[in-house]
């Protein structure tokens, strides 16, 4: 197991530090202007935005283009999400960065509430995202949810025993410069998607976590992100179950080549993975990207991971048992009520 760097990020105490705040962007024009005001309003200073603009064709380039002098402007031709990172982060010149999808925002303090909670050692601190519709409405969740126990601390044994570990999206996580210099720049082949998960998987083995229990930003859902399942989205659904992430090899040969030894069984074991893998047996067997797989055995497997992951309370493990259950003898007409998306 790779042993933890020592963290160049500042502590609260340090002299106030510069912060990025990156936002990739690809066709989300329609959003990105709420993205962008969110991060030039932090009550945080001071605060660098840099915003990489993948090669969209929508009108992302006029929004970006309105700003001036406010942002760094990154304009390049599409070569997917692990590029559009790797080119912000080149730029980047903060101690702490944090990564913002087009389509979130973040509330005026996350900022500076992340440099509250920082320390000597921190790899990556992490906070709530509250839901939103593609309106701004809030839909009365967050994500990760009041139900689980957020880490703090050295969790690498947590996730080598276990396979995955509670945790935001993309962009409620911020991370040190030390750690992410150990990660970037990311093979932009192998994550031309998703490529956040590799940072928020491998930089605990770099450092502590620490989570805060508060919405920070605001996570959207819409019909152009991957967000959602209901219905019959069996094409997003098989998009995000064979993205890199769910390869259990591939991920653990990325973390191999960074001295860091998983186990590719428990990778492929946690809840979350066998929930994507039971939605897309069920909505179309023929299809399922994943050989071996059977109803009645995904089954067995869901309930077990999810009596045995730590950071799960009752409810959750008893409501994934009884999904397992009902996805694996259900009628089809019930099934599709149930697909929505994993914790």
């Amino acid at each position: 197991m790779s042993s933890p760097i020592t963290a160049t990020a500042p502590s609260a105490q340090s002299a106030r530090s510069l912060v990025s705040i990156v936002i990739p962007n690809y066709n989300y024009g329609r959003y990105l202007r709420i993205a962008i005001d969110s991060a030039l309003a932090q009550t945080y200073s001071p605060v660098e935005v840099i915003v990489v603009d993948d090669g969209s064709t929508d009108d992302s380039r006029e929004v970006i283009e309105s700003y001036r002098d406010r942002i760094t402007p990154i304009i390049k031709g599409n070569g997917g999400h692990g590029s559009a990172l790797n080119a912000g982060y080149a730029k980047s010149r903060g101690e702490v960065v944090i990564f913002l999808d087009a389509d979130d925002e973040l509330m005026p303090d996350a900022v500076e509430q992340v440099l509250k909670a920082w320390r000597p050692g921190v790899a990556k601190a992490q906070f709530q995202l509250e839901m939103v519709d593609e309106n701004g409405q809030p839909l009365g969740e967050r994500v990760p949810t009041f139900d689980e126990f957020l880490p703090n601390g050295d969790i690498r044994d947590r996730i080598t025993r276990f396979g995955e570990y509670p945790s935001s999206p993309s962009s409620g996580n911020a991370y040190s410069r030390a750690a992410l210099d150990r990660l970037m720049p990311m093979d932009e082949t192998l994550w031309a998607a998703g490529s956040e998960k590799s940072l928020v998987f491998l930089t605990p083995f770099f450092g502590d976590v620490v989570s805060i229990r508060a919405p920070l930003g605001r996570y959207r859902i819409h019909a152009a992100n991957d967000s959602g399942f209901k219905g019959r989205h069996l094409e997003k659904l098989h998009r995000r179950l064979t993205a890199v992430y769910f390869i259990p090899e591939t991920i653990c040969n990325v973390a191999a080549a960074k001295g860091i030894a998983l186990d590719p069984r428990v990778l492929g074991s946690t809840s979350r993975e066998l929930k994507l893998r039971m939605a897309s047996i069920r909505l179309d067997p023929k299809t399922h990207p994943i050989a071996g797989d059977t109803r009645l055995g995904l089954a067995a497997k869901g309930i077990r991971a999810s009596m045995r992951e730590p950071d799960l309370s009752f409810r959750i493990r008893a409501t994934q048992s009884t999904w397992f259950v009902l996805m694996a003898v259900a009628p089809m007409a019930f099934v599709s009520r149930l697909i929505a998306p994993s914790r």
